[in-house]
């Protein structure tokens, strides 16, 4: 064997032996460390591996750069250590093990060793053969932002929609090590993207009623704000999600297609202002901060001035109870208050179970007219309780099922939804449901169609990619 021969074959042996290490270890290394043109390996989790080779010193480091596989030796450098990524390429692999984990997490624009910076959306398509009171419509029960007798946006149900496309950009602030700066824009459209705009504006300001929707689909900028970072304290600055509830915007964030009426109508979707986030142990967080009210994108209706916060208590490694309220001026919804209680429990592997309960009070029927039960969109007073229960089939089926009580303004509404969220590949799920909703005294409690909307079986599905 010549010299040269001996030297391939300490090669492979080396490849051979950091493959068995990563692979055993759980260690996420890059396709391409070993592939034509690749330069050195990096490491998933540093901590250990520094420990682990800290030893070997530099000797080891440069012997396992110098037997790298690359074409051109001038393209190879030595790393700092076994954990550093060298000078590999940080475009060479954008969208490989960076990207999310299925729920529209994104990929680092620049790499593992860039600034942080993720794009990511998800796509969602979606069919319902009846309105639902909530997201997909109110069959002929009037909008409450367009007045008695309209409907300017057409029918969304007996459709195959796009009901979201979503893309963002996001960059979290990092407080570990000192003063870390973040932000996040989002971008929506879609049949959802009256949903997602603000509609607690004055018409004509940010995205709402400014020339952003084309029939059924719209466009929405539901997010838009500054994130700053220090130690266990992180603030939001800007246009963000509300904190209240337990199901969001974002199809993907939740289990069923169809929305909770607690939700649709009487929680909020979005604010502007500043939200605080305090981590004070391993068990809790605390949140608080002021708003310009309800579903508003900076601007101000109506003096609309509020508190937002709560906390987020994990009683056991099984079981989480979350707090939330906003409290003062809504702008559009009135003076008031809503509270939201939220009970999460793991029971086994299989088995998982959530539990909430919202309570709201506004003057809004005494004030501005608003009264779920006298043909308008929203409730100026509600209870909702709303139970879950998800069962876990296998790694590609799991099923569920929601409850919710909904008593809004003296009458209470009922639904009852069952479906299973199938994910045939990573990065798609497909989610068929039946929801059954009846409402005894809706009948003459409010417009026309208001019975009818109250008193049916829904059934819809939909399909979700996420990247």
């Amino acid at each position: 064997m010549d010299e040269r021969e001996g030297l391939k074959m300490v090669r492979r042996s080396w490849k051979s032996l950091i493959a068995s290490m990563a692979l055993v270890g759980g260690i996420a290394v890059n396709n391409t460390a070993f592939a034509d043109g690749g330069c050195t390996p990096g490491c998933g989790d540093c901590q250990n591996c520094e420990q682990i080779f800290a030893d070997a010193g530099q000797k080891l480091t440069d012997q396992l750069a110098s037997m790298s596989c690359c074409n051109d030796s001038a393209s190879c450098c030595a790393p700092a250590s076994v954990c550093d990524d060298g000078c590999a390429d940080p475009l060479s692999d954008v969208c490989g093990e960076g990207c999310g984990d299925g729920c529209g997490e994104g990929c680092d624009l620049f790499g593992e060793s860039g600034s942080g910076i993720e794009f990511g959306g998800w796509t969602q398509f979606g069919y319902q053969d009846g309105p639902d009171g909530a997201f997909t419509g109110n069959g002929q029960f009037n909008d409450v932002r367009f007045g008695a007798g309209s409907n300017p946006r057409g029918n969304e149900w007996n459709k195959f929609n796009l009901n979201q496309q979503g893309l963002y950009l996001n960059k979290t602030a990092d407080g570990s090590n000192g003063v870390g700066l973040g932000f996040r824009a989002e971008m929506m459209y879609g049949v959802d993207g009256n949903e997602a705009q603000s509609f607690g504006n004055n018409p004509g300001r940010y995205d709402y009623l400014n020339g952003w929707d084309h029939g059924t689909y719209e466009w929405a900028l539901p997010q838009l704000y500054a994130e700053v970072a220090t130690g266990d304290l992180s603030v939001k600055l800007g246009h963000f999600y509300t904190p209240v509830g337990y199901e969001v915007i974002p199809s993907g964030g939740n289990f069923f297609l169809s929305r909770q009426l607690t939700f649709y109508n009487s929680e909020p979707f979005t604010h502007t202002g500043a939200l605080g986030t305090y981590t004070a142990g391993d068990n809790l967080q605390v949140l608080g901060g002021w708003t310009l009210g309800m579903d508003t994108g900076f601007d101000r209706f109506q003096g609309g001035s509020a508190w937002l916060g709560g906390f987020i208590y994990t009683l056991s490694e099984s079981t989480t109870l979350t707090y939330m309220s906003t409290v003062g001026n809504f702008g559009l919804r009135g003076d008031g208050a809503i509270n939201s209680l939220i009970l999460s429990q793991n029971w086994d592997d299989n088995w998982q179970s959530v539990h909430q309960f919202d309570i709201l009070g506004t003057n809004g029927a005494s004030d501005l007219g608003y009264d779920f039960g006298n043909a308008t969109a929203t409730a100026d007073n509600s209870t909702g309780l709303i139970n879950y229960l998800f069962y876990t089939i296998n790694d590609k089926v799991k099923a569920g099922a929601r409850q919710e009580w909904y008593k809004a303004d003296g009458t209470s509404y009922n639904t009852m939804t069952y479906g299973v969220n199938i994910t045939p590949m990573d990065k798609l799920v497909i989610r068929p449901e039946v929801r059954h909703m009846w409402a005894p005294g809706a009948n003459g409690a409010g417009g026309a169609g208001h019975d009818a909307l109250f008193n049916q079986t829904v059934f819809g599905i939909d399909a979700i990619v996420t990247y």
